[in-house]
């Protein structure tokens, strides 16, 4: 099967190649104008409403593509258990996202995100028996040592719920991702994708009722009415830049684009929010990036042997 995959490799054009590249490039930049959006409502708005509002607003393109797509077998799936536990991981691994992004700073919840491989390592290896030789994990280890001097002897000792949060986002993320990889062909990537936001918008909107949310009304800003549709529709093209990517480049290819995330957090942190860093946080992210490559160019030079 992965010689399959390096054949694949080797026979996308790089025109192809640039494509993928610069929509995975385009889906990374919607990320960060959500995590913006979130970060100015979230003084007014509660987070939990803040995610209903994505996942209501991302419903519409959503089932318009699917109905496209897919006609009237569009929410058919065939693993309801999978997506049942890709639904669950990733309505907490975004909610987590959300929290971390409202409680610290951008480019600390955005260099936390990237132990998501480190996780997934871990979680397919107790879930899925995946095996994990001593390279990779030295390289986890690595990738938490990087984490304990990017956080520093303050938060290490007593770690805010921003971390918390940041922390557990890339947990549930990796949950997902380790779902996604049973489910494989299995079911169809925009059914799977309309599941997870049907459930994301009736569970946070449950969520919401039952935590007594305040709730925009007529009364609220144009402002704020358009930064809760903006969030839901960015969303909507974020699903459809990543599966973009994947039709031109393979994975293994696209990985390196998920670093300039780094980069690009901590500027918008700079820019907008007035963050600042400190060596130990510069030297923490070299780490986990580091630990993250090595884990990625590890599993593809494994899948090249098989």
């Amino acid at each position: 099967m992965m010689g399959t995959a390096e054949q694949d490799d080797n026979s996308v054009s790089q025109s192809d190649l640039l494509k993928g590249a610069s929509a995975l490039f385009a889906e990374i930049a919607f990320s960060f104008g959500i995590a913006i959006f979130v970060k100015w409502l979230e003084p007014s708005l509660s987070i939990i409403v803040i995610l209903f509002f994505r996942y209501l607003c991302c419903l519409p393109l959503l089932f318009a593509y699917g109905l496209i797509s897919r006609g009237k077998h569009v929410m058919q799936v065939n693993n309801k258990k999978m997506v049942a536990l890709r639904t669950l991981s990733g309505f907490l691994g975004l909610t987590g996202w959300f929290l971390a992004v409202s409680m610290i700073d951008l480019s600390l919840a955005t260099a936390l995100s990237q132990t998501m491989p480190i996780f997934i390592t871990i979680l397919a290896a107790l879930i899925i028996g995946e095996k994990v030789g001593i390279h990779r994990i030295g390289a986890v280890i690595a990738g938490f040592v990087g984490v304990m001097i990017l956080l520093g002897p303050t938060q290490l000792t007593a770690p805010g719920w921003g971390v918390v949060f940041g922390l557990a986002s890339p947990f549930f993320a990796g949950l997902m991702f380790v779902f996604l990889r049973i489910l494989g062909k299995g079911d169809e990537a925009v059914t799977t994708a309309l599941w997870y936001n049907v459930f994301g918008t009736f569970a946070a909107g449950g969520l919401a009722l039952y935590l007594g949310a305040d709730w925009p009304d007529g009364q609220s800003s144009l402002a704020i009415w358009g930064m809760l549709v903006a969030v839901g529709v960015l969303a909507s093209f974020q699903q459809f830049l990543m599966a973009l990517s994947h039709r031109f480049a393979p994975a293994s290819v696209l990985a390196p684009v998920h670093y300039t995330s780094i980069p690009m957090g901590v500027m918008i942190g700079i820019v907008f929010f007035q963050e600042e860093l400190t060596s130990g946080f510069i030297l923490g992210v070299v780490i986990i990036l580091t630990a993250n490559y090595y884990i990625l160019n590890r599993e593809r030079v494994l899948a090249r042997r098989q």
